[in-house]
Parts: C-alpha cells; sequence; structure tokens
C-alpha cells in the first residue's frame, strides 16, 4: 500500500515539474505585447524596422544625424526574437519622436514613466533618458527639433564625474510665465552592465516623486520640501537685495596676528630641516673613483654585426659590480631630522577687535514668489521623445509606458520585466559556468544538479562547513545521548538517605540494571530467563523491605550515594554507544520530520505556480 509521505513526495515532484513546464513555456512561448490596457502610451517596437513604426518620426533636424534600427537584445536573450529601439551611430546626435492622439494631464492622478533599457556596449559617454514633451504647439509632425519643450526628463546619463539618473522637471511659474528646470538634488547613480534593467519614475498626486530601479525604490523625494530639488520648486519669499553692497570699512577677518608678539632671538628661520649624520662613516670598501655603471665586459658584438653599416659597436651599460659591497662615487654622510629646526616663524593669532561678522546683503520681499501646492498637476503630456548624444551605440529601449495609473505599470514589469531578468541572469550563470540547459523535465533536473554541483566545487570549504555543523550534533546525538543511568551489577543498590517509620516508609528509588544480552541485542519480549531473574529479584527486594532497619549505618549510607554527574555521563555514553540499534532507529525521527516538511514545501511550490499563472 502507498504510504500518504511517498504520495506527498510524489506530489512535490509533479509540481516541481509543472513548475519548470510552465516557465519553459513561458520563456519559450513569449510574445510582445503590441498593447497595453490601461496604459495613456505604450510602445513594445514590435515592427520590423524604423521605417514601419508609423507612430514615430526619426528628426530631420540637420542637427540630429545618428541613425536608429530595431534589433534584437543582446546574448544571453531572455525571450529570442524580442526587439528593442536601439541607437546605432556612435558619437552622434540621435532623436525620435512621438505625438499623442489626446495629451495626457496628471493632476490628480500622478504620473508613471517606465521602460526597459539594455546597455548593450555599458554608458562610457552618453544619455540614455527619455522626455516626455510638452503638450504646445511646438510639437510638430516633422519630428523632433533641438528646441522642443518638454515637461520631464528622466533616465541615465554617464559622462565624466556625472553619473546619475536624471529626473528633471520643467516647471512654469504662475507669476511670471517662465520656465525653469528643476532637478532633484540626490539622483541615484546608474546601473552600468549589460544586462537589461527597469527604470521608473513615479509622480504622486501627493507631489512625491519616486526613482526606482529594478522595481526598487532608490530615490523618493517631495516636490514641495525645500532641499529636494534644486532649485526649489516653490521660490524663497524673500531673497537677497541686489543692490545691496558690502561697505569698503567692513572687517570680516575673525582674527589677525597679534601685534605685540616677536620672534625669539634664538629662532633660526634657516637652519635646515636634514643634517649630516655626525655617527656616520664612510665603510672601509667604499670605492671612491669607480663609476656606478660600466660596460658589460662579458657582451659581445653579434657575428652579423657590420661596422660600416651598423656603426661602432657597443657593449650594453650595467651595473658596476664593484660597487655591490659598499658603493661607488662620491660618499656622503646620511641625512638625519635637525634638532635646532624651527621652520618659518609665525606671529600667533587673536581675536580681531573690530570684527563685525560675515556680511551678507539684506532681505527683501520677492516679487515673483508664489506658492505651487500642486506641483503634480505639472503641464499636459502630448508625446515622448529620445533625444541623445553619446559616444557609443547600442542603447536599446523598450517597453516605454506612460500612464496615470502604477497598477498598470507594476503588472506589465512582473509579466515582462522580471522572468526576462531572472532568464537573464541565469543564462548567463550557466553560460559563465559552460552549462547548458536543454528542453524538457528531465533537462530541468540535470541542469540544477549540474548548477548545485558547480556551486559546490566553488565553494567548497562553505559546504564542508555546513556538513560537519549538522554531522556533528547527529552523530552526538545518536551515539551519546544513551538511556538513563544504566549500573554494572556490581554497584550496590542505593540506600534511603534518612529514617522513617515502618508505617510511613517510602521505598528509595531503583535504577534499572541493563544486562549485556539486553544491550546487545534489545527486544520488546522478555526471554524466560529474564523472567525468572526478574522474579527472584522482586521477591528479595520484597524481603529486603520487611528487613530493612529504621536508620541506615553511615558507612553503609555512604557507599550507597548515587554516581556523580561525570559518571552518570561516562555511563550514559558507554550505554548509548553499545545500543547504538535503537539510538539510530529514534536518530531517523528527524529525518522523518523532514520529509513531512518537503511535503509542505511541495504544497507551496503549487500555490506559487498558481499565483505565477494568475
Amino acid at each position: 500500500v502507498t504510504s500518504p509521505k511517498m504520495l506527498r513526495f510524489v506530489a512535490v515532484i509533479a509540481a516541481f515539474s509543472r513548475v519548470c513546464a510552465e516557465e519553459e513555456a513561458l520563456l519559450s512561448n513569449y510574445t510582445p505585447p503590441t498593447s497595453l490596457a490601461g496604459a495613456a502610451f505604450f510602445a513594445s517596437f514590435t515592427e520590423d524596422s524604423v521605417a514601419d513604426l508609423s507612430s514615430w518620426t526619426v528628426s530631420s533636424d540637420p542637427e540630429f544625424t545618428g541613425e536608429w534600427k530595431l534589433a534584437e537584445y543582446s546574448d544571453p536573450a531572455a525571450f529570442p526574437g524580442d526587439k528593442g529601439l536601439v541607437v546605432s551611430s556612435p558619437a552622434r546626435r540621435h532623436a525620435i519622436s512621438t505625438i499623442f492622439t489626446q495629451p495626457v494631464n496628471p493632476k490628480g492622478t500622478g504620473l508613471v514613466v517606465q521602460y526597459e533599457l539594455q546597455l548593450q556596449k555599458n554608458l562610457e559617454c552618453g544619455g540614455a533618458y527619455i522626455k516626455l514633451l510638452t503638450a504646445s504647439e511646438e510639437l510638430s509632425t516633422d519630428g523632433f527639433k533641438a528646441d522642443t519643450p518638454y515637461t520631464i526628463m528622466f533616465g541615465p546619463d554617464k559622462c565624466g564625474t556625472t553619473n546619475k539618473v536624471h529626473f528633471i522637471l520643467r516647471h512654469q511659474s504662475p507669476k511670471t510665465g517662465e520656465w525653469e528646470e528643476k532637478h532633484v538634488a540626490s539622483p541615484p547613480m546608474i546601473v552600468n552592465d549589460r544586462q537589461t534593467h527597469l527604470y521608473t519614475a513615479i509622480v504622486g498626486a501627493d507631489n512625491t516623486v519616486k526613482i526606482l530601479i529594478d522595481n526598487e525604490e532608490k530615490t523618493s523625494v517631495s516636490l514641495l520640501k525645500d532641499g529636494d530639488f534644486k532649485p526649489n520648486v516653490n521660490p524663497d519669499k524673500q531673497i537677497d537685495d541686489p543692490d545691496d553692497k558690502k561697505p569698503d570699512d567692513w572687517v570680516d577677518e575673525a582674527q589677525i596676528d597679534d601685534p605685540t608678539a616677536s620672534k625669539p632671538d634664538d629662532w633660526d628661520e634657516d637652519a635646515p630641516a636634514k643634517i649630516d649624520d655626525p655617527k656616520s662613516t664612510k665603510p672601509d670598501t667604499w670605492e671612491d673613483d669607480e663609476p656606478l655603471e660600466v660596460p658589460d665586459p662579458d657582451a659581445n658584438a653579434p657575428d652579423d654585426w657590420d661596422v660600416d653599416e651598423d656603426g661602432e659597436w657597443e657593449a650594453p651599460i650595467i651595473p658596476n659590480p664593484k660597487c655591490k659591497p659598499a658603493g661607488c662615487g662620491e660618499w656622503k654622510p646620511q641625512q638625519i631630522t635637525n634638532p635646532d629646526y624651527k621652520g618659518k616663524w609665525y606671529a600667533p593669532k587673536i581675536d580681531n577687535p573690530e570684527y563685525k561678522g560675515v556680511w551678507a546683503p539684506r532681505k527683501i520681499d520677492n516679487v515673483n514668489f508664489f506658492q505651487d501646492d500642486e506641483p503634480h498637476a505639472m503641464a499636459p503630456i502630448g508625446g515622448v521623445g529620445i533625444e541623445l548624444w553619446t559616444m557609443q551605440d547600442g542603447i536599446l529601449f523598450d517597453n516605454i509606458i506612460v500612464s496615470t495609473d502604477l497598477a498598470v505599470a507594476s503588472s506589465f514589469a512582473a509579466d515582462s520585466f522580471t522572468p526576462r531578468t531572472l532568464k537573464e541572469r541565469e543564462t548567463k550563470k550557466a553560460a559563465d559556468m559552460h552549462i547548458e540547459r536543454k528542453p524538457g523535465f528531465m533537462g530541468t533536473i540535470v541542469y540544477y544538479v549540474t548548477v548545485l554541483s558547480q556551486f559546490i566545487t566553488s565553494n567548497w570549504v562553505q559546504v564542508l562547513v555546513a556538513l560537519v555543523s549538522c554531522l556533528v550534533p547527529l552523530i552526538y546525538w545518536c551515539c551519546c545521548r544513551g538511556k538513563k543511568t544504566p549500573i554494572d551489577d556490581d554497584e550496590p543498590a542505593e540506600a534511603a538517605p534518612t529514617a522513617a517509620p515502618a508505617s510511613s516508609s517510602v521505598d528509595a528509588p531503583k535504577i534499572e540494571e541493563v544486562s549485556a544480552a539486553d544491550a546487545v541485542n534489545p527486544s520488546d519480549e522478555p526471554s524466560a530467563e529474564t523472567s525468572a531473574e526478574t522474579s527472584a529479584e522482586s521477591a528479595g527486594e520484597s524481603a529486603a523491605k520487611k528487613s530493612t532497619p529504621s536508620q541506615a549505618h553511615p558507612k553503609s549510607s555512604m557507599m550507597h550515594m548515587p554516581l556523580s554527574v561525570s559518571s552518570q555521563k561516562s555511563r550514559m555514553c558507554s550505554g548509548g554507544c553499545t545500543s547504538l540499534s535503537k539510538e539510530l532507529q529514534a536518530g531517523l525521527a528527524p529525518l522523518k520530520h523532514g520529509a513531512d516538511l518537503l511535503s509542505v514545501a511541495g504544497k507551496d511550490v503549487t500555490q506559487s505556480a498558481a499565483q505565477a499563472r494568475l
């Protein structure tokens, strides 16, 4: 009859097989979507070429000479055949744009912009950002121009000391009508490798701005908090008076030289910092007349050396071997620190009695002050533009999303980016280990077993420590736990510690004796011989109880004291090792418990697979 534990084990294997099959089907049958419900704008670049992008226009402005193309992700590609929009001309300016049929107004809802980026050749000097174009008359169907206005600029930028993920909001002053760029003061750094990464910017209706990279929050700021943006979205109420100038007699030096101080008479500013060591002496073997370098005496001119064509041959120069014992040339004593050196003398500083403090211009009211309590209600978005100058090509954009609903972008990332990046990492790790994953259930099993063996080979020290940490307690538990204080036959029984009346006497606790036969071959049913011995012992104990005196002799009490703790532990270990068969059987209990845990894990895997399908 098949046991329930075996059925659970089979269920775990079946669930694992189903998850592997679903994962393989997802990766092999992935089809890039052409639309996204709930998104104000979505671009997945599923066309065959840039010319087929009906809604996108390559800039015809003469400043932008870089070419675009639709190309597949670089190896290791998660979804074969999936394409993206790629910058294909190094050291050129590129521009491409699209115009929305209806502007997107973030007021009251906020805004989410998200896209996947793959730097196929890393990013040395250039940008990889996108611009959300302002819905205005400047937008042209002829494509992006140098002066095309934008509302948000978001994405990586790296060149020289610049290494950050931009978030720039163009904000219009309601007082003057002027536009001003507001930069996040502390932007995160870019991820500069050749893997695919997800960049997300979230502008909330609560006027917060969050920047996520690979679904992990990197920066969280507020449009209303001073210091989060440079300059602040809302200007200061008061500003410095531009007409105020520092007076000519203003003293802003806090300390001055003490006019009463003078240099001490014994202060020698001309004393050198180093002097010759008076204890230094020239070695006897020092060669004063020998040069430091000499021609190599063992070198000879090559056989094919022609004086007429090659000139006079000269031996190569080598260090003079006569200088090795002590030295050559002019001998100079060693230098030591001059104890009399004090350096240049400076007068000590004192507080300046005429000091007035740090001067600052007076404050005046800012005539251009305004208070925008809803800066998230930015200028409506009328399109998307990618305008870059970069020194390298291979910058791939894909799955650009503009939405007022964060759940739309998050759901798509879970369906597209998450499996893509997991597959890329898995494939890259397998490529580094030279492992090929074959299709099918057995191919998956072989793949993971190979990965495990590679891990053990690469981390054998950690694996060995883990095994020892597990085996040592298990061996001790099996061999040295033993039964409770077994005693040899020659040990006397413990006497009652105190006297008691016969009517109220309490029997002294007995310690069961284990015979050698019981220890070697334990059995649940006692033999006839053992039963006879047990009966005789019971009869003897009964007689002994009746004849026990009211008080034991002191010496007899000392002889019948219980075993010491160390003696008991020694006999426990001895008894446990002797009865190893019973203890090994008990030791299997944790393993049985582990099998139960494995069955529970199988249920969790099944639930995870169901959630993944949802």
